[in-house]
């Protein structure tokens, strides 16, 4: 009687125990799909594709939005950085002229002495801004819409920024000393008592001769002396002179001079050269690099003798007995870079002495920067 009852009660927990597993199966089955995926037996095919909610065009405009946004933020942040940049230089270059980019002439502060160093400030900033220019063009091709406003502004600014520059560096070709000279001579009037005198080392005994100078003329007459060199006996052995419409070279008197039919600019530099031989009594002179003129049978055979006196800027009529200064032949303006030699230099060298960095070639007989040179009478030494 109670077997049939412990088998029921065998099969009962049977059924309960395979159910329990069902459960545990399902348990664990959910647990592999949060983890792996979907369990082996269910359909592999997702209830509900998401994906399926943006179309191929769709994924492709949505990535060009979120590509242009980043675009538009980095072109705003260099647009930026750029005009500081620019604005910063625009500041520079108005207290560099005073406030005032059509009065050069009158700086506010001793500006030649910073010039160099704001000039080179100058010209990075543009390569900088050149450079951010090109990498906006660059995203110009990609977005010409919203590029392009950018860069008109950019271009506006940048195209005045550099016509300041160049209104600068005008400024600084007529106020800077040439070819590198630290030093001028100023002849601030026409005077009978301004002038330079030179005392070389070695003795003006010359068969021939180079003689180059810088020249910042304010005004011309009809004898306008740059140098000069004359003894007791011959005041005119050497003269190197402007006139209104020429350049002269006199060697040994006023019969023996070459005439160059040059007008030099006055308020701006101009490197002159001039060139004699004893031999075939050669002379030449030459403007800023260039022959203007040439002649032969100037003085030959004549030497020139040492004990004269050399001078800048004036020539000693009479020289020692009796004589002095005209006024009417002295120079107004500034000259540096005053060399002579006691040859006569190839084309190359003059072509080398009248460079832009040529300051430091000096003459074997008169050395700028080495040969003692005296202002008087007012004339005084700049920089």
């Amino acid at each position: 009687m109670y077997l049939p009852a412990i088998l029921f009660c065998v099969l009962w927990a049977a059924v309960r125990a395979e159910n329990s597993d069902d459960y545990e199966l399902m348990y664990v089955n959910l647990d592999n799909e949060i983890d792996n995926g979907l369990h082996p037996t269910e359909d592999p095919t997702p209830p509900c594709d998401c994906r399926s909610e943006h179309s191929e065009w769709d994924k492709l405009f949505i990535m060009m939005e979120n590509s242009q946004m980043r675009e538009g933020m980095l072109l705003q942040a260099t647009d930026d950085v750029l005009r500081g940049e620019l604005r910063r230089l625009r500041e520079e270059l108005g207290r560099l002229t005073g406030g005032s980019l059509e009065r050069p002439c009158a700086p506010a502060a001793p500006a030649e002495a910073r010039l160099a160093r704001v000039l080179d400030e100058l010209l990075q900033g543009s390569r900088d801004a050149s450079r951010r220019l090109a990498l906006l063009e660059g995203a110009k091709a990609q977005r010409p819409e919203e590029a392009g406003r950018a860069l008109s502004a950019v271009l506006q600014e940048l195209r005045q920024t550099r016509a300041d520059l160049r209104a600068v560096q005008g400024w600084a070709a007529r106020h800077w000393l040439p070819a590198g000279c630290e030093t001028a001579i100023l002849f601030p009037m026409r005077s009978k008592k301004i002038f330079g005198s030179v005392h070389p080392v070695t003795p003006m005994t010359l068969a021939s001769f180079s003689a180059s100078i810088w020249v910042k003329a304010t005004d011309v007459l009809n004898k306008t002396i740059l140098f000069s060199y004359g003894t007791k006996k011959n005041p005119y052995e050497i003269q190197l002179y402007l006139s209104y419409q020429t350049i002269v070279l006199a060697v040994g008197g006023e019969e023996n001079k070459l005439v160059a039919d040059t007008v030099i600019s006055l308020g701006g530099w101009t490197h002159l050269c001039s060139t004699w031989d004893s031999k075939k009594g050669h002379m030449s002179l030459w403007v800023n690099g260039e022959l203007v003129a040439t002649a032969v049978g100037m003085a030959t055979g004549h030497i020139v003798p040492e004990g004269g006196i050399l001078q800048i800027g004036q020539e000693k009529n009479g020289c020692c007995v009796g004589g002095g200064f005209d006024e009417t032949l002295a120079f107004s303006g500034r000259l540096t870079g005053f060399n002579i030699w006691d040859r006569v230099l190839s084309n190359e060298e003059i072509i080398e002495v009248g460079g832009a960095e040529s300051c430091h070639i000096r003459g074997n007989v008169v050395g700028w920067g080495v040969t003692e040179i005296q202002p008087h009478g007012g004339s005084q030494y700049i920089s």
